[in-house]
């Protein structure tokens, strides 16, 4: 377990999101929460010295501030962005789809338009699954119009920018290590929390992992779902790990929002955290890290 890329001044490299596409690992993230910036390496290292290039400035105001974990994905080589913004008022956080019309990651992105089920309510964290050829969409989001509690959710797409179905709640805030650093959940503020979702594949079975309790305290942690039966639809089709993975090492505390790259026969997980030695929790003393993902025999572990 390493760092790769470190904090500096008022940088906030949080929210990690590494891809690898055509043998280069392309890093997407926001430092000021107001502009989107990708960098490009030819190897995992090389991504703590990549000169990041702006990708996409917001050009109305409704959509302007407070952009959280922009994706890259590239879906039928074409590449997008998913990435939660409002406009100064965090109750109007929705996710937005950015679009390029290339095939190169590092192109400019514009703005296709959010991306939203019928609800229309509070959103963070899209990410997009790819499972038996359907489109799926999960992100975290308030069942109400209360900050309370962000649940995951999930949806079909009917294309790369369309929600066609009604959402469907497949993981909430149960346990005690999912609510660390939180309010009651009658008490608006510091919800209870399951959010940044990150879909995966291993040995053809689909995982999601997720994080939970507040990014802001040192509880914050890794934990996953596997889905067990061919329904991503259902609730029950989703088995919950009933223990975090990592949330504090040796290394590491309040690791969370991960993203995870397949490397020959190995799974890297990146993720963001305080060094253990650091006395100060605060944003931009956040570092990235990144490990090896392991499972055996359904146990899930990472060093």
């Amino acid at each position: 377990m390493r760092k790769i890329i470190k904090s500096t001044g008022n940088s906030k490299t949080r929210d990690p999101f590494v891809i690898k596409y055509k043998n280069k690992y392309y890093h997407c993230f926001t430092e000021d929460c107001l502009r989107i910036f990708i960098s490009s390496s030819d190897t995992i290292e090389g991504l703590e010295t990549a000169q990041p290039k702006v990708v996409y400035v917001p050009d109305k105001v409704e959509y302007s501030k407070e952009l959280w974990a922009p994706e890259l994905h590239i879906i039928d080589d074409k590449c997008y962005i998913y990435v939660a913004c409002d406009d100064g008022n965090n109750y109007n956080h929705r996710m937005y789809v950015l679009e390029n019309n290339s095939s190169n990651p590092m192109d400019e992105y514009k703005m296709h338009g959010k991306i939203t089920d019928s609800t229309d309510r509070w959103a963070i964290d899209g990410n997009v699954i790819k499972y038996n050829g359907q489109l799926y969409f999960t992100w975290s989001g308030w069942e109400g119009n209360r900050n309370v509690r962000q649940n995951i959710y999930i949806a079909k797409m009917s294309d790369p920018y369309t929600i066609s179905s009604e959402r469907v709640l497949i993981s909430t805030p149960d346990f005690d290590w999912e609510k660390i650093g939180c309010t009651p959940e009658d008490v608006e503020g510091k919800p209870y929390i399951n959010e940044g979702s990150f879909a995966f594949y291993h040995n053809d079975e689909l995982y999601l992992a997720y994080s939970a309790s507040g990014s802001w305290a040192t509880g914050y942690c890794i934990a996953f779902l596997k889905l067990v039966s061919n329904n991503p639809l259902d609730i029950k089709s989703w088995h919950k790990y009933e223990k975090p993975v990592l949330s504090i090492n040796d290394y590491v505390k309040g690791a969370g929002h991960c993203s995870i790259v397949n490397e020959g026969d190995k799974k890297i997980i990146f993720f963001h955290g305080w060094d253990i030695n650091c006395n100060e929790i605060r944003w931009n003393t956040v570092d990235t890290w990144c490990g090896e993902l392991i499972i055996n025999n359904d146990e899930i572990k990472i060093v």
